[in-house]
């Protein structure tokens, strides 16, 4: 099959024993298949081995020394065919080693290694329609080399690369710079005059057109100056210099040195090989085996799941230097885990997903909002008498004592409206309660135990009728324990700045309100029918802006009391399926660390099914943030805390977007991508995409050594659950056996490898929206 366009790109497969030194004006990509090679230019080798990937630019003139049995693809694209797609072309080389590169770059060069091989394959069957295939491969190989790999060429900084005239004459220098070009020649070509070239030139180069052209020449010279012992005035003839004296003159003005000097300290220490090998025949075997055609297959498995078309405007820079002498201690902020009821911890599968959250989360509390349901204690009507030893207390206490085993503390919310309907008995019940649990269990369990009074009424409830209530629980709790912390629910209107006029009782008794519990949702201030940029803008800082305006306001009236955050979430979606398209790890991370030194705890439910039971409710409950969905499925919230929580010793950097720690085994890095927009938006693949980012991390300062370096990604489709869930879903309904395998699947992904590292480390991370990366640097023990 005859190609389209025969220059636009052209590929082999070669044994190359050795090329004598040769250029291509245009983008070649050497990838060994097998064997080894030394490719050499620039002054320097690069010893390729199986697997290797290397781009040699257009200005670059190179020399290729093989192993006897090796295999080569060269991929070479035209100057004239990149430049059609991507004006810029000029202006950039691309600095491509794939034994080089900075960890974080494997999945970029897997990719690579695939679209070459396709494109190889493609190629060899000269089949009709591969000349689609191979044009897709591609469009897709210069793509990720201009976003990935480009490198300001050296002679265009200050140049403005928006103009496509010295585009022009930049690529006519660079074919012709061996020749006795002149101004004129080129102002000729441009239909300008020589002098307004000559202005043009240094206006929009920065130098003159002579010593633009000489640097061009000088740099094209290295090669011949280290890999072949002609003299200078034959290099200097070679390059376009008219004698060797004025080739010296220039070389020393750009390199501090002449000619002579710099090829004594940098001369290539095979050169007489080179030499002895430059008259011989160059022996090439294209090669068209099965046994190299299945080898090529095997690049077509690793990569083919990839997806690199980040926008070039997201790679983003971070150095981040270790403090190691200024070490701030993690901030602990306490958590509560609500479940409704004392009863759902007489089931095990509730009880399983406590135990998991107090190893990996750490639970503090368990919420009880309503403590007197009849299957958590019998009723009186089987008791008639209440004593210590009455099984009314059975069920209750075999909870009680789950929970002291395992260390957590009951946080008890006390609504009005339950109180209220019966008060006598309602405070009876806690006054017994009490008594019992202080007997059985211990002052040590039962002192550390806090008391929420919660009113979150309107206005037709008196303020003299909610103080009332609270002075009588406060008194009841009192009295039986001292140390026992009381408080109350803070109803801040934040628009106004105050209490409700029936709360202000709360000033007043700011001497026996010891805690105070409240709650913010960001969906709250979101019109999800009627959404604008302000309106987003605002809610982004409305959780943390809350909790600080309350701070305030209590510090104002002398009534500094610990906060509680006992009910809250992020911005979600208004629907079932645009909550769970909306991956939103990183912005629950961020907002639990801007909360870090805020709150003395933070709230949260168990799991969807208890939730959505107790608040009577069903259908996308999105007012809290809950642990597990159904089943043993694990929300978002699991996975971030859980990396907030595996984070040890003292902080030694931190930013907008990390947090670095230091312990006794090495160190641990968290990196995240937040990105708040319509959950509306989280439904268009392409929008998501394009909030991806990609990190090049310099880490600076860190102790020299062998480490294993884990790296856990959680993203949308790494330990995201609604992906996984909504690819099994069907209409038919989800039974156990699916339930177990998306439980199992949905884990964030997991990367070990072993490094020397240096004080000065740098690797690159591609975050997609909303995506976290926690990395442990662990010392190898000798």
């Amino acid at each position: 099959m005859k190609r389209e366009s025969t220059a636009d790109y052209d590929i082999k497969m070669e044994n190359v024993r050795y090329s004598a030194p040769q250029r291509y004006y245009g983008t070649r990509l050497l990838f060994v298949i097998r064997g080894s090679a030394t490719i050499s230019f620039g002054g320097r080798n690069f010893e390729m081995v199986e697997s290797d990937l290397l781009v040699v630019n257009r200005t670059n003139n190179y020399s290729v020394m093989g192993s006897e049995d090796n295999c080569i693809i060269s991929l070479s694209i035209s100057s004239q065919f990149f430049v059609t797609h991507y004006k810029d072309y000029f202006h950039y080389n691309f600095d491509c080693f794939s034994k080089e590169l900075d960890p974080g770059r494997e999945g970029v060069i897997a990719q690579l290694r695939h679209l070459v091989a396709e494109i190889m394959i493609a190629d060899s069957r000269k089949e009709e329609g591969n000349t689609l295939e191979i044009r897709s491969n591609l469009y897709q190989i210069m793509l990720m080399m201009t976003r990935f790999f480009k490198k300001e060429a050296p002679h265009w900084k200050g140049v403005d690369t928006s103009d496509e005239r010295i585009a022009r004459l930049i690529q006519l220098i660079e074919q012709r710079y061996a020749e006795p070009l002149t101004l004129s020649e080129l102002a000729e070509h441009e239909n300008l005059s020589s002098s307004y070239l000559s202005r043009y030139f240094t206006q929009m180069t920065g130098m003159g057109f002579l010593n633009y052209l000489n640097r061009v020449r000088v740099k094209h010279s290295l090669d011949d100056l280290l890999y072949t012992s002609d003299n200078l005035f034959q290099i200097a003839m070679k390059n376009g210099f008219s004698t060797a004296k004025n080739y010296t003159v220039v070389f020393k003005m750009i390199y501090q040195q002449t000619p002579a000097q710099y090829r004594k300290e940098h001369q290539h220490e095979q050169l007489e090989q080179h030499e002895a090998l430059i008259n011989k025949v160059e022996a090439k075997t294209i090669l068209d085996s099965p046994a190299i055609l299945d080898r090529l297959a095997s690049y077509l498995d690793v990569g083919s799941n990839q997806s690199y078309t980040i926008d070039e405007n997201q790679l983003e820079e971070r150095q981040i230097v270790l403090n190691c002498n200024g070490k701030q201690e993690l901030k602990r902020e306490k958590h509560i885990v609500f479940i409704g009821e004392l009863k759902e911890l007489l089931n095990e599968n509730v009880k399983k997903q406590l135990i998991l959250a107090k190893q990996q989360l750490r639970v503090d509390f368990i919420g009880i909002q309503k403590i007197f349901e009849e299957t958590s204690f019998l009723t009186e009507s089987e008791t008639p008498e209440i004593s210590v030893s009455s099984p009314v207390y059975a069920n209750s206490d075999i909870v009680l004592h789950f929970l002291k085993e395992q260390g957590i503390y009951l946080f008890l919310k006390l609504e009005y409206k339950q109180i209220s309907q019966n008060e006598d008995y309602y405070i009876k019940k806690i006054d017994q309660f009490i008594q019992h649990a202080l007997q059985v269990f211990g002052r040590e369990f039962v002192e550390k135990w806090q008391i929420l009074f919660y009113s979150k009424e309107d206005n037709s409830v008196e303020s003299t009728e909610l103080e009332r209530i609270y002075l009588k629980i406060w008194q009841v709790i009192k009295n039986k324990s001292e140390k026992m912390k009381v408080g109350a629910f803070f109803p801040f209107d934040e628009k106004q700045v105050q209490l409700p006029e029936n709360q202000q009782w709360q000033i007043k008794h700011a001497s026996k309100i010891e805690f105070i519990g409240y709650e913010t949702d960001q969906n709250d201030i979101i019109n999800f029918n009627d959404i604008n940029v302000e309106e987003f803008a605002k809610s982004h800082r409305y959780i943390t802006d809350k909790t600080k305006e309350i701070k305030i306001f209590m510090h104002q009236h002398q009534m500094d009391r610990p906060m509680f955050l006992i009910n809250w979430n992020i911005l979600t979606g208004n629907t079932r399926y645009i909550n769970g398209t909306f991956f939103r790890g990183a912005l629950i991370l961020k907002k639990i660390l801007e909360l870090e030194g805020e709150v003395e705890g933070i709230g949260f439910w168990i799991n969807t099914e208890i939730h959505e039971r107790v608040e009577r409710c069903a259908n996308n409950l999105v007012d809290s943030l809950d642990l597990f969905h159904f089943f043993n499925e694990k929300h978002p919230i699991f996975y971030t805390l859980r990396f907030k929580e595996r984070l040890r010793g003292n902080v030694i950097a931190s930013g907008n977007d990390y947090i670095m720690t230091e312990n006794e085994d090495g160190y641990q890095l968290i990196i995240f991508n937040e990105r708040q927009f319509s959950p509306r938006y989280s439904i268009n693949e392409l929008f998501v995409k394009n909030r991806s980012k990609e990190l090049h991390i310099h880490l600076t300062g860190i102790k020299p050594g062998n480490y294993q370096i884990r790296t856990l990604k959680f993203d949308r489709d790494n330990g995201g659950l609604y992906s996984k869930w909504w690819n099994l879903n069907s209409k038919y309904g989800i039974d156990h056996e699916l339930m177990d395998h998306i439980v199992q699947s949905i884990n964030p992904s997991l990367d070990i490898k072993d490094e020397y590292l240096n004080e000065e480390w740098s690797f690159y991370a591609l975050l997609n929206t909303n995506a976290i990366h926690f990395i442990e640097f662990r010392k190898a023990i000798d």
